[in-house]
């Protein structure tokens, strides 16, 4: 059973769709009912709905407008216009928003019952392919993806020469193969590359992950960027270009489709690691690390899409190289606990001792964990590395090689545990002040009707899906209902304190529309603004 949100100004034309069309019959539930675009926006976001019957001619937003702003909170959903002209140039322009048919006014219920039974035949489609996009595909898509795996695993592995040291004339020819196997496209001016990593898990958290996933993500990527994937050690990583302002255009919707398409469709939930965006092909494997470090850095028990730009600051490009051991030490420091930490470094110790390392090697070794912590501490705090870290690494200068293993072991876990500490510490309080700075923004921007989440996460130089979930967490509340409150809250001292007028009002609160304003403002308040106004003016005369 799909679910349909219903969205119409004219309240009896809404009331009698949602009455007098059978929709179980047409494999439907209606979720919702909206009176504008604005509700109809608030009630997809909280709602998920498969589907959004709206008139194309709303209040406050519509049209082509609405179908881009639904998009991007649920591109998984699909949307069905009502129109009361025939357009199918505007139409045509929609398709890219995710609309899946265009029915004309005045439209009886019969009509509108065989319209919705083509609709769900056109999701019980796309289901299917994307269900089948779960199969292992024909033979010439499983010799592509022994192709793709026999290019990008090297690459992304960095199991070839080292790919810094590649010749420009091999970095070209593998640019010239990307193309080839669909990666990017030639010629290209700006095109930027990005690598995901997704993983597929179960309710109970089991890592269900299967090479049958691979053509499930290919079938949603393929609407929006040029990608190759491949399947390694339980996660698909994905590498996908398209030039720059479309990749950052991009990149945030097709994670969210996944992820809803997921969910949906298979039942399952996804994580998922985004790396920054890169120049070059041979720099895959850089991005791939981060890309896992991102994937890291969302819980065990949670789900989500982290980008790595969100967590650490600095250029991707140092520190590629590490040993195993301390890229291990490198991810519990940053999202590990207490009793994971202490278990690693027992058990490395542990080995150290029973294999009985030569000395130079057991000193290489605590040198490399050393200056994991040093850079891990680095990166996490925009390289502003506390004193107090710092004067744990004084015992380099009594020579801790000649120190017992145990003893050794004990100021390394004393420094892994400070460390891990500070990082701890210093992300609740980012968290808070990039909190802070956001309702600053807001208090200082609520007037400017311009203002969304999106823009002032570009002001901020985060992510949109990053501050999202901060500001919900240090707050409780969501961006859209604190901007809404200050806007509401000023709105009534300028209602009460001066002789402005409604209009003059509205513009000053952020609102280019005064009868969207007064919608809001009375939903809000629960009287209309001229109303506010008398009581107070009563208020005083008594």
């Amino acid at each position: 059973m799909y679910t349909v949100i219903v969205a119409d100004d004219e309240e009896a034309l809404r009331k009698a769709i949602i009455k007098r069309v059978d929709w179980n019959a047409v494999g439907f539930e209606v979720i919702g009912e909206a009176e504008n675009g604005a509700e109809a926006l608030e009630l997809v976001e909280k709602l998920g709905p498969d589907l959004l019957l709206t008139d194309i001619r709303m209040p406050f937003v519509s049209g082509i407008d609405l179908a881009r702003q639904a998009r991007e909170i649920r591109p998984y959903m699909q949307i069905a216009f009502l129109s009361g002209y025939e357009s199918f140039a505007y139409a045509q322009q929609a398709i890219q928003y995710n609309i899946i048919s265009y029915l004309l006014k005045p439209i009886s219920a019969e009509e509108l019952t065989e319209e919705m039974k083509r609709i769900k035949e056109k999701l019980d489609e796309r289901f299917a392919a994307l269900k089948r996009g779960v199969q292992d595909g024909d033979f010439s898509e499983r010799e592509r993806r022994m192709e793709l795996s026999e290019f990008l695993l090297p690459i992304l592995m960095d199991q070839d020469e080292p790919m810094q040291e590649l010749s420009q004339e091999k970095k070209l020819l593998m640019e010239q193969r990307a193309a080839e196997l669909g990666l990017r496209k030639l010629p290209a001016d700006n095109v930027c590359y990005m690598v995901l990593v997704t993983g597929f898990f179960g309710s109970r958290g089991e890592n269900l992950t299967a090479v049958e996933h691979v053509n499930f993500v290919n079938s949603i990527l393929k609407k929006y960027v040029q990608f190759g994937s491949v399947i390694s050690k339980g996660k698909i990583i994905t590498v996908i270009s398209a030039v720059g302002r479309d990749l950052g255009k991009y990149i945030h919707i097709l994670v969210t489709e996944i992820m809803q398409s997921a969910e949906r469709i298979l039942g399952l939930q996804c994580r998922i690691g985004v790396s920054r965006d890169f120049p070059a092909m041979f720099m895959s494997g850089i991005a791939y690390s981060e890309a896992v470090a991102a994937m890291h850095y969302v819980p065990a028990d949670a789900v989500g899409v982290q980008f790595i730009s969100d967590m650490e600051s600095g250029e991707f490009q140092k520190f590629e190289y590490i040993e195993e051991i301390v890229a291990e030490l490198d991810q519990i420091i940053k999202t590990g606990s207490r009793g994971e930490l202490d278990k690693f470094l027992a058990s490395l110790f542990s080995r150290v001792s029973e294999e009985h390392a030569m000395k130079s090697r057991r000193d290489l070794l605590v040198i490399q964990i050393l200056a994991t912590v040093y850079r891990t501490v680095s990166i996490s705090l925009d390289n502003n590395v506390p004193v107090e870290v710092l004067s744990k690494f004084s015992f380099l200068e009594k020579g801790f090689t000649k120190e017992s293993l145990d003893e050794v072991h004990g100021k390394v876990a004393s420094l892994c545990r400070q460390a891990q500490d500070i990082i701890s510490n210093h992300r609740k309080v980012s968290s808070e002040l990039l909190s802070d700075q956001a309702l600053k923004l807001i208090e200082t921007g609520y007037s400017d009707e311009t203002l969304t989440l999106v823009s002032l996460s570009e002001q901020l130089h985060i992510s949109s899906n990053y501050l999202s979930t901060t500001i919900k967490k240090t707050t409780g509340e969501t961006f859209i209902s604190l901007l809404t409150k200050k806007r509401m809250e000023k709105a009534r001292e300028y209602l009460i304190c001066t002789p402005m007028k409604i209009q003059e009002i509205a513009a000053r609160c952020g609102y280019s529309d005064q009868h969207y304003f007064s919608y809001c403002f009375k939903k809000y308040y629960g009287k209309s603004p001229n109303k506010l106004r008398e009581g107070a003016g009563k208020a005083e005369e008594k």
